[in-house]
């Protein structure tokens, strides 16, 4: 079982080294990132975040990002395996544009589990909305239970209870996070699906009329062609399975391949992994992954 921090207020915290931000400044930064990313930046305030996609030309996601108003900029908080890569081509775009990309070395990313933090404050309590305090940064994440990604400046400190968070409660994180179907995911995942397949629109990550940004057209086509056939969704089975096994959905019946993992992670005697699959209809498959045990696997609701 992986191992986390119970502070003396019962939350538990989370060192979050899988993600990295990507800090935006400059006198044009506005109207660079309202070119490049799905969501409306008018629409993110120091009080309100809100999940995004960076997209190539032919509307596939590069990275989800969630975007974060600071009073400079903003913040790109993405996957670290991506952020060299979303970075660079970003920087494609700036062109004359006054707008300065850096991945930051300033800043820390913790998660927390729980509402108590010591000097009591009142945390957020609506998706995406956020908290600013001194050096911290919280910013309520979309879940049945209070999650918070805690964003914490180096130079000032880490808060007593953020300094002995164990790197190996990654795994317990990341099971949250699919289990809320937050869709996060690696390198090898990138420019592979349409914001709409991974559910981004339901998240309020997508602007409809804020005009055009990279992979606009084919992205604003499925949505009012209502052409999405794919979407995500939770499975889970009762196998603990390497977290980076390169596996496909099956459809058991007819052995044929019916979706793709984009993200999973074991804990315990379970995997949860977020899937894409054809919009589901009356009829619900029988679901297998194409592992040597042909694992069956189920669909459960977002948690």
């Amino acid at each position: 079982m992986s191992m986390c921090l119970q502070t003396p207020l019962s939350n538990v915290v989370y060192h979050l080294a899988h993600l990295a931000i990507i800090e935006v400044s400059g006198e044009d930064t506005i109207q660079f990132l309202q070119g490049q990313l799905t969501c409306n930046i008018n629409d993110i305030s120091e009080s309100k975040a809100s999940i995004a996609a960076f997209c190539n030309a032919k509307g596939r996601v590069i990275s989800t990002l969630i975007v974060a108003k600071t009073p400079i900029g903003f913040w790109l908080i993405l996957p670290e395996s991506l952020a060299e890569t979303v970075r660079k081509k970003l920087q494609m775009y700036v062109l004359r544009s006054k707008v300065t990309l850096c991945i930051s070395a300033d800043l820390s990313l913790f998660g927390m589990s729980g509402t108590e933090v010591d000097p009591p404050i009142v945390l957020p309590d609506q998706s995406f909305d956020c908290l600013h305090r001194q050096n911290l940064t919280w910013i309520r994440l979309p879940s049945e239970q209070p999650r918070f990604l805690c964003i914490v400046n180096l130079n000032a400190g880490d808060p007593p209870f953020f300094n002995d968070a164990p790197d190996d409660s990654l795994g317990t994180w990341r099971y949250q996070d699919i289990s809320s179907g937050f869709p996060w995911f690696d390198i090898a995942q990138s420019e592979h699906y349409i914001p709409q397949m991974l559910n981004i629109d339901q998240l309020g990550g997508i602007s409809f009329n804020k005009g055009c940004y990279t992979g606009q057209e084919i992205v604003a086509r499925t949505h009012y062609l209502g052409k999405s056939k794919r979407q995500l969704y939770l499975a889970e089975c009762h196998v603990n399975l390497p977290t980076h096994a390169e596996l496909t959905v099956l459809d058991a019946e007819k052995q044929t391949k019916c979706g793709d993992i984009v993200a999973m992670q074991g804990l315990d005697q379970n995997t949860r992994m977020l899937i894409v699959l054809q919009t589901i209809d009356d009829s619900l498959k029988t679901l297998i992954l194409d592992n040597h045990d042909h694992t069956p696997i189920n669909l459960i609701a977002f948690q």
